[in-house]
């Protein structure tokens, strides 16, 4: 009995608490409601758990949806053209090729035939005004598909806008070592064609230029080692995609050990496939593994590789496939070993290595069979649409690979902005953004700097260099007669503030050098000899070697200034000082080497190829430069 009634009595404690806390609560929940106004509402909506928020889409699923509706437009795109809408996208074309006929103007066959692109050179561009509105009416004409407008801007060498800045070129580039002014020379070199309306740059050139007597690349090329080449070639690649302009490397496999220019005739390199993977296939690993638009194919022979043969139109000799035209290289090397989906174009289907060897239809159609998506140039662009679709029609070309081609043509304009209302501008205002660009003097100021950080002291016996010249004096010069009256100004340019009174007398290098002259150059203070590419110019080398012999026997000391590829010491290898420029006359570079040579600025560059002497033997190696 007292155990029962002490549950009872627990229990009714319990029953009286929950009732009191019952009654607290509910209370406060009145008391809540009584509160009148925003209060009120706040109070309840804090009470409330607040409902989750959808994450953002992560940075992957963005790409992952804007690749979709790249796909989708692409594929409706590409559904939409004809055989022969496909075929004329897989060409660039030059205007003086398209055959026109009479009261047709080019803007009116590139709205008939609607072409891939359109490549234009300096002969085509009167001047910078009237570069934009060709451009705007040539886009403005191709109204199905946007049109690629394309250009040879590599800087130095090879630049087809004189108004604008030239640059120093990749050689230069090659001596400063420097991947900052690299990537920035590409960057402003993408702008300044950007803003002329310019969509498309066949830029920059990795071959690895390891053979003196290259007549083609030369100063082209950043250097004779293929990692400071891939360094250097990537950073320009870029700086041009900075500036949103899309490359197109150059020349798959490799142009840099020729000793024939394939604009004139069919070089062969005798190599081996391992000494193509040590050297000239570097580059374009590089270029592929960071994202390179386009390459572009030589029009070189290598026999040990390729080794199928044709009869050549020009003599009915047997000769191997260039690499332009092989499927060994296109496909099997460049697709499936190295993994390029990107686009191949080939170098120019006018070119005599191509055009004296093979018929313009066969060389169209073997470029496109060997995994060619775009032929550059074609002799016949209206027939070579022909030419392709006849050959899907018939099988002997695989549509599959023509609409892959396509495909990857139309993703490429979509992704940099060809199907964009910014791609069409009105002309007044693409002209605007020209004239902006005129009067920037920024890519200036690194043209300059650039050229003056390139120069490069090799020789510099017994102090020849800067000249130490007198209050009164004379610095003779000789060069010849297309660089002379530019030396004798540059020279009397960088003087014309000087204290002293110097004059400059000036020689032309490839004439008679008198007695008298010599008598003359006996009080000469300073002697200046200015060379470019003897080991093309056979009248030129002799010429040198005969005044620095002249020069010798009267006990005379003199400094060299290359202003072409450096290779001019092998032939004038005991001259007392050498400065090479790696540029021109035309360039930021002959200036910077006539600076140097007086001793307003300092020579720093170091050398980016190796030198040979006449023999083969190194003569200077890979990195060597001088100050004073």
């Amino acid at each position: 009995m007292k155990k029962t009634g002490l549950w009872i009595t627990m229990l009714s404690l319990c029953i009286v608490v929950f009732a009191a806390y019952i009654y607290v609560n509910q209370t406060r929940v009145n008391s809540q409601s009584s509160t009148s106004g925003k209060g009120s509402a706040e109070t309840t909506q804090e009470q409330r758990p607040s409902p989750s928020k959808p994450a953002p889409p992560s940075e992957d699923e963005t790409k992952q949806k804007q690749e979709l509706a790249k796909n989708t437009y692409i594929q409706e795109k590409l559904n939409q053209m004809s055989l022969e809408q496909k075929a004329a996208q897989m060409m660039i074309v030059d205007m003086d090729t398209l055959h026109l006929r009479a009261g047709e103007q080019v803007p009116d066959r590139i709205r008939k035939q609607q072409y891939g692109g359109v490549i234009l050179f300096q002969r085509n561009l009167e001047s910078a005004e009237k570069t934009v509105r060709l451009i705007h009416d040539l886009k403005a004409a191709s109204d199905k598909t946007p049109l690629w407008v394309a250009i040879d801007q590599e800087g130095g060498a090879v630049t087809r806008l004189p108004w604008m800045p030239l640059y120093a070129g990749n050689m230069a580039l090659g001596a400063t070592g420097n991947v900052v002014d690299a990537e920035t020379t590409g960057k402003f070199i993408g702008e300044d064609i950007k803003s002329f309306g310019f969509n498309l740059n066949f830029a920059p050139d990795l071959d690895v230029n390891n053979n003196p007597d290259n007549p083609v690349i030369g100063i082209r090329s950043f250097g004779s080692d293929p990692a400071a080449v891939s360094q250097m070639g990537i950073s320009v690649m870029n700086g041009l995609h900075e500036a949103g302009m899309p490359a197109a490397v150059k020349h798959f496999p490799g142009h840099g050990d020729t000793e024939t220019d394939s604009h004139l005739g069919l070089p062969s390199i005798p190599y081996d496939r391992e000494r193509l993977e040590q050297i000239e296939w570097v580059p374009f690993r590089e270029a592929i593994a960071n994202g390179v638009d386009m390459i572009m194919t030589a029009h070189i022979t290598y026999p040990k590789l390729e080794t199928k043969t044709v009869i050549s139109k020009k003599d009915g000799s047997k000769i191997h496939i260039p690499a332009t035209l092989s499927s060994y290289f296109l496909t099997d090397v460049l697709r499936n070993e190295m993994h390029y989906d990107g686009i191949i174009v080939t170098d120019s289907l006018e070119m005599q290595a191509i055009s004296s060897n093979f018929g313009d239809k066969e060389a169209v159609l073997m470029a496109i069979q060997a995994g060619a998506d775009i032929v550059l140039i074609p002799p016949d662009p209206e027939k070579s649409i022909a030419w392709i679709a006849q050959s899907v029609r018939n099988g002997t070309l695989s549509e599959q690979q023509i609409n892959q081609s396509v495909e990857r043509i139309l993703k490429l304009k979509y992704t940099y902005g060809l199907f964009e209302a910014d791609n069409m501008l009105s002309y007044e205002e693409q002209w605007k953004r020209a004239e902006q660009r005129l009067q920037d003097a920024e890519a200036r100021r690194k043209e300059q700097e650039v050229a003056e950080h390139a120069v490069t002291l090799l020789n510099n016996e017994d102090h020849v260099l800067p000249f130490q010249m007198k209050s009164e004096g004379k610095i003779h010069v000789f060069a010849t007669a297309k660089l002379l009256s530019e030396v004798k100004r540059q020279i009397q340019t960088q003087l014309k503030n000087s204290k002293q009174v110097i004059s400059v007398v000036g020689y032309d290098l490839t004439g008679a050098l008198s007695e008298s002259k010599v008598a003359q150059m006996k009080a000469s203070d300073s002697i200046l000899i200015v060379t470019r590419n003897l080991n093309t110019d056979k009248k030129q080398r002799q010429a040198a070697q005969q005044l620095w012999k002249q020069l010798k026997q009267a006990n005379k000391k003199a400094a060299v200034l290359s202003v072409g590829a450096p290779y001019d010491i092998r032939y004038l290898p005991d001259i007392h000082a050498y400065l090479a420029v790696y540029g021109d006359r035309k360039t930021a570079n002959l200036p910077a080497g006539i600076r140097a040579a007086l001793g307003i600025i300092e020579p720093s560059g170091k050398l980016p190829v190796m030198i040979p002497d006449l023999r083969g033997q190194t003569l200077f190696e890979v990195g060597e430069g001088n100050t004073y």
